[in-house]
């Protein structure tokens, strides 16, 4: 099989990214499973949210499968189109539900600003990964893409983008004197810094396989830690609180 042609970093590095997508697209369906039990829109924006943020990994994800069937990659075009074709969608739509949270009543405002920057980002990706694909970056494996700096730049700004307001929230639900809003509060502190952790991690994963693990791992319990944030079952809230 082709698969287990590929180096053994490259084999290890899908077969975890096609791991951490399964789990990631697990949480999300759940989340916006939660939606249209309880008719409570953030659900629906959560969920999408967490489904766009870890598209940068659907393409790997997506070789694992695709190898052994054709006996080749997807295109690179539509490699990067999906790695980072969803983020600006994702950034506009997670700041759909965080001005929801805490700045209703700037909402249009921010949205406005966040909508025609995501639109012009969305619309110069398109554009240059299908005219100058060199001017986005270039695939360097079946599993693995390396972009320009101006995109990564932009992954750099989302990242922090997602962590300023990922305590933001933490800050605020401090308030509560429920122990549960609280509570919750920490586990979706905690998703944003093992994300951003796992992602920065991705960045130097070229430097042994053992880091490409270490970072895998940590983007997992990003998306578990997630899900507990927003939905808490109630026999983990229950030793949680007892806990703490």
């Amino acid at each position: 099989m082709v698969l287990y042609q590929l180096r053994p970093e490259y084999l290890i590095s899908g077969l975890f990214s096609l791991f951490f997508v399964i789990i990631s697209l697990i949480v999300g369906v759940l989340l916006i499973l939660k939606y249209f039990r309880y008719k409570q829109s953030n659900f629906l924006l959560v969920g999408l949210t967490w489904i766009g943020m870890v598209s940068v990994w659907y393409p790997s994800a997506i070789n694992v499968i695709y190898l052994p069937i054709t006996g080749g990659s997807i295109p690179d075009v539509l490699f990067m189109g999906i790695g980072m074709g969803l983020i600006p969608i994702t950034t506009f739509i997670w700041m759909i539900a965080f001005t929801g949270l805490l700045y209703k009543e700037k909402q249009k405002l921010i949205l406005l600003i966040f909508g025609i920057l995501s639109a012009l980002i969305e619309i110069l990706f398109f554009y240059f990964l299908l005219t100058e694909p060199s001017v986005v970056g270039k695939v360097v494996s079946p599993v693995d893409a390396t972009w320009s700096l101006p995109i990564t730049l932009y992954q750099i700004a989302a990242i922090l983008m997602v962590l300023i307001t990922g305590i933001l929230i933490w800050k605020e639900s401090l308030k509560s004197s429920d122990p549960e809003v609280r509570l919750k509060a920490k586990l979706l502190l905690a998703a944003v810094f093992s994300f951003v952790t796992g992602s920065i991690l991705e960045i130097f994963s070229y430097v042994s396989i053992i880091l490409l693990i270490i970072s895998r791992l940590i983007l997992i319990s990003a998306a578990i830690e997630f899900y507990l944030g927003w939905i808490l079952p109630e026999w983990i809230k229950n030793r949680l609180l007892k806990e703490s």
